[in-house]
């Protein structure tokens, strides 16, 4: 049973029980939405836990039904407990019935017989639209051009309107990832990063908690044992990589050995992509030495997009990355660590040496520092993606702009993710507080001499920190 019918069940339960209470809810705001949509809130209070909308449209209820819609709000954002969707259609004179129930102090508490007449819209930013008082039957809503593309499952392109939200996953009322919306990683990694973990398909890497996507890097000796990293053949039984390649299956041979992290990593390939657009995540970072967060869009032509003078391979737009160690200088000194905030576009160019990479071909990424960590709290990531700019902000606050000659021009889809160690992200003989990076990034051994280092660098991973925290993800159509 779904948790919203639970609590419906429960709210007749208890109705007769709360309604002699001294708690009166609040008032909601009721906003009707151009193009399409509706938005209903009512502001927080110190004690509200929940609340939870129900609404039908030109019909009024007949006690405590659930109605057209019933949604639980069980996050406040911006001082507010908000429903909005943006597949409403309504026109000038439709009544909007409702009613609200609100978990108060542990209480129950309904709000009854609600009501607004649509006589005024608003665009998405709550804005009211002057003379908008709705066309009549049978007109058409306007629909404003967008330089977005966006496209469904297998790249079918959908028809959207300027402004729209197209995308939007919050992890509310779930146990699972959703896998009409993710695919949740289970392969080996390699070009262009080689990180120095395995991704797989389990809830100890890769869950939903309390509304919020968790990814946690484990160590494979913890699941295995030690030996297995030297000795081990691990196929990986529900790859989503190429079937009969190294993507899906290794056997450690000599130094060669398997990947001492398994990890996690989901994204929307397949399922939905865009060009152009604004993408907006809520998130906490992780903290750990050599470990790094993954909030990026990534091209669905995966031989590279970036069309200019020359051609250019592995691009991805970076919503938002920190290096994981709290504390990290260059070889010369310059500071890497967890204060440092980068984001923006970056490409990358394949050695033919020794199969690697290099670091950086193409490094447009911006960066913002800070005096505290970024992964100590919560932080508000945003990218806007425009044929000749990409412009990064980071809790509402503009940092760089990267400007194109040439605009990318293919779809890309959402990566989500940690990663830790590999071949592109820590420079050659840089410093984690008082032991220099253990391997070299274009070595055969890089990865057995970053294993050899494990006793020192995860003792720095905390249960507590080591973790990617997603609370919502929101892309808008330009």
């Amino acid at each position: 049973m779904k948790m919203s019918q639970i609590l419906f069940a429960f709210f007749v339960i208890l109705s007769q029980g709360i309604i002699d209470s001294q708690y009166i809810p609040p008032q909601a705001t009721v906003l009707p939405l151009r193009p399409v949509g509706i938005r209903m809130s009512i502001p927080d209070e110190d004690g509200i836990s929940l609340v939870a909308y129900h609404v039908k449209f030109n019909s009024e209820f007949r006690g405590l039904e659930a109605g057209t819609i019933a949604r639980d709000i069980t996050k406040v954002r911006d001082s507010k407990w908000t429903y909005e969707d943006r597949s409403t259609k309504l026109k000038e004179g439709d009544v909007i019935y409702y009613w609200i129930h609100v978990v108060y102090e542990g209480l129950g508490y309904n709000l009854l017989e609600q009501q607004h007449v649509v006589n005024e819209f608003y665009d998405y930013n709550g804005v009211p639209i002057e003379g908008s008082a709705g066309p009549g039957p049978g007109v058409s809503t306007s629909c404003s051009p967008t330089l977005t593309k966006h496209f469904g499952v297998n790249a079918e392109e959908q028809s959207i309107c300027g402004g729209q939200l197209i995308f939007e996953e919050t992890f509310d009322n779930q146990n699972a990832v959703n896998n009409l919306k993710w695919t949740t990683v289970e392969q080996f990694p390699g070009n262009p990063d080689y990180e120095f973990v395995v991704y797989r398909n389990h809830k100890e890497n890769v869950n939903v908690e309390n509304g919020k996507l968790i990814v946690t890097p484990t160590l494979l000796d913890n699941t295995c044992g030690s030996d297995f990293v030297r000795d081990g053949n691990l196929t990986l039984h529900k790859c989503t990589g190429q079937p009969g390649t190294r993507e899906c299956q290794r056997v450690t041979q000599g130094f060669h050995i398997l990947p001492p992290v398994i990890s996690g990593r989901i994204n929307t390939k397949n399922l939905f992509s865009f060009l152009y657009g604004r993408i907006v995540i809520r998130a906490k970072l992780p903290k750990g030495d050599w470990i790094y967060p993954v909030l990026a869009l990534e091209p669905v032509d995966e031989q590279g997009s970036y069309v200019g003078n020359d051609a250019r391979f592995n691009v991805q737009l970076r919503v938002s990355s920190v290096l994981g160690n709290p504390v990290l200088k260059s070889a010369e000194g310059d500071e890497l660590g967890g204060r440092i905030l980068r984001g923006g576009f970056l490409s990358r160019t394949t050695l033919t040496t020794a199969n690697l990479t290099t670091l950086r071909a193409n490094d447009g990424t911006k960066y913002k520092t800070s005096s505290k960590l970024w992964s100590d709290d919560y932080h508000i990531y945003e990218m806007e993606w425009k044929p000749e700019v990409i412009t990064v902000k980071v809790d509402g606050e503009s940092y760089g702009e990267k400007w194109f000659d040439s605009p990318l021009q293919t779809p890309f889809y959402i990566t989500l993710g940690v990663a830790v160690g590999g071949v592109a992200e820590f420079p050659d003989g840089c410093k984690s507080q008082d032991y220099t990076k253990p391997w070299r990034n274009v070595e055969s051994k890089a990865l057995l001499h970053f294993y050899l280092a494990q006793p020192t660098w995860s003792k720095n991973w905390k249960p507590e920190s080591k973790s990617l925290q997603v609370d919502y993800i929101n892309v808008w159509a330009l």
